[in-house]
């Protein structure tokens, strides 16, 4: 009788392990699904070509460069979307400014750093 409740608990208890382990399958809102017609994902998307396009006007882009930026400023005007504190909007102009610079040449790098008016437009700084 013993054995059969030690090994009840047993099997209780690595059913509970088991369990804790396995992943559940949460639906992600899809930003090309229902999101992408709203008027704040427009804007979103507006923004981040407009600061693309100021950036490959001032320095020439490769076509793999305008996406990879394009995707860097939506990040940056969705992020700036929510409610942020100071701290957090320094943090995150920090990240941006980081990203910018690791993405482009040291030449590109210096020659945007010399027009403190587009850097601060990219950055959100």
């Amino acid at each position: 009788m013993k054995k059969i409740i030690a090994l009840f608990v047993i099997m209780l208890g690595l059913s509970f392990t088991a369990n804790a382990q396995q992943k559940k399958n949460v639906a992600k809102p899809a930003v090309t699904g229902t999101n992408a017609g709203t008027p704040k994902e427009a804007a979103i998307q507006e923004a981040a070509i407009a600061d693309t396009k100021a950036l490959n006007d001032f320095i020439p882009l490769s076509d793999a460069d305008k996406q990879n930026f394009k995707g860097l400023f939506e990040y940056k005007y969705r992020t700036l979307s929510e409610n942020l504190s100071e701290e957090r909007k320094k943090v995150l102009a920090e990240t941006i400014e980081a990203k910018i610079n690791a993405t482009l040449s040291p030449e590109q790098a210096t020659k945007l750093s010399q027009n403190p008016k587009l850097f601060k437009q990219l950055t959100g700084k």
